[in-house]
């Protein structure tokens, strides 16, 4: 499945492209910082569990030999589930300053490609 992102992307100057490609991984690293963080203020994690049902309904038929009779038909549909788990909060504790030292280096790094990328499409600015 391709995401409205890749769209946007694809039709972004080639400047804001080369931009969006330099702060993914700060981004990327953001979005983890506040996702511990709110296990930190929790105190326990949220596990996603993702699973396949398969329901049951009439159908027309339509195949070859069918006739147009009224059938069986199963349709899967992913069922998306929620819970909580017990996690670490010290363990947690750590991941997070880690992850607050990864960004501090993420976001030198990202400003200098962005200053990069000012300089390989200058026309576009």
């Amino acid at each position: 499945m391709i995401t409205p992102l890749v769209f946007l992307a694809a039709c972004a100057n080639p400047l804001e492209a080369c931009k969006q490609d330099a702060l993914k991984d700060l981004r990327v690293v953001q979005a983890l910082i506040a996702d511990t963080q709110a296990t930190l203020d929790r105190g326990y994690a949220i596990q996603t569990e993702t699973r396949t049902v398969i329901y049951t309904n009439f159908c027309v038929g339509t195949g070859v030999g069918s006739n147009g009779q009224f059938s069986f038909c199963n349709y899967p549909q992913p069922y998306t589930t929620k819970r909580p788990v017990a996690v670490d909060l010290d363990q947690e504790k750590r991941k997070l300053r880690s992850l607050k030292a990864k960004e501090i280096e993420l976001k030198r790094n990202s400003l200098l490609n962005q200053q990069r990328c000012e300089l390989e499409y200058p026309a576009a600015v």
